[in-house]
């Protein structure tokens, strides 16, 4: 039998007119079963994974994600978020020595949150939200935060490749270069300097460009 994907707006409209006539729906597989009944009803071929409704609901804001969580095996923290596929942000804590280390990491989108104690999501419950659109800027910024994540992960790829090697000098440029896109406040390219540009579009001049200093103190760096 033939199958067609449906496209992403087509998925979230069929998610929002499910959404507007369920308050609450108890688990991924009746979110899924609701939304590929609408599918079909606009074309019998349209098939859809569960995964990706899931996303959609939660990425469009058509739908606010509560989280059950269960025991899983130890695994290494995501940098992508397994529930709606945005980036996660680490969070960072100060030990007794004076290091910093990261505790934790959550997404920057839903309540999906992973820490030192191994856990998994067991069960999805989809609640209804008022009827919204993300705004292009905030899809635009969840899209450099997706980045960053993958240039977090690739930052720790190259080093752990390139350790015991006799040529680690060349691992550590890379990952200089890395960590200058992901950090430098004065690279115009780095990721926190477009994320500036795009909240300050329609400005003469974006944020991260003017000066510290004021009238009142001209000097201030």
């Amino acid at each position: 039998m033939k199958f067609k994907i449906p496209d992403q707006d087509t998925v979230c409209k069929a998610v929002s007119r499910v959404m507007l006539r369920n308050q609450r729906i108890e688990s991924q597989r009746e979110l899924s079963d609701l939304v590929q009944k609408e599918l079909s009803s606009e074309d019998p071929e349209y098939r859809i994974s569960g995964e990706r409704i899931r996303k959609v609901a939660v990425s469009s804001g058509a739908a606010k994600v509560e989280i059950e969580y269960r025991e899983a095996v130890k695994k290494k923290l995501p940098d992508i978020c397994p529930v709606c596929g945005n980036a996660m942000s680490p969070i960072m804590n100060m030990t007794l020595e004076g290091d910093v280390t990261e505790v934790k990491r959550n997404c920057t989108v839903c309540p999906f949150t992973a820490g030192q104690k191994a856990c998994s999501p067991g069960r999805y419950i989809f609640v209804r939200t008022p009827p919204h659109e993300v705004p292009e800027e905030e899809i635009r910024i969840r899209k450099l935060r997706k980045a960053a994540s993958h240039l977090r992960a690739a930052e720790k790829l190259i080093s752990e490749a390139l350790e015991g090697t006799n040529f680690p000098d060349r691992g550590a440029m890379a990952t200089d270069k890395i960590s200058e896109i992901l950090r430098s406040k004065d690279a115009a390219w780095s990721i926190p300097n477009l994320e500036a540009d795009i909240r300050d579009i329609g400005h003469e001049d974006p944020l991260w460009t003017n000066p510290l200093g004021s009238p009142k103190y001209p000097t201030r760096k």
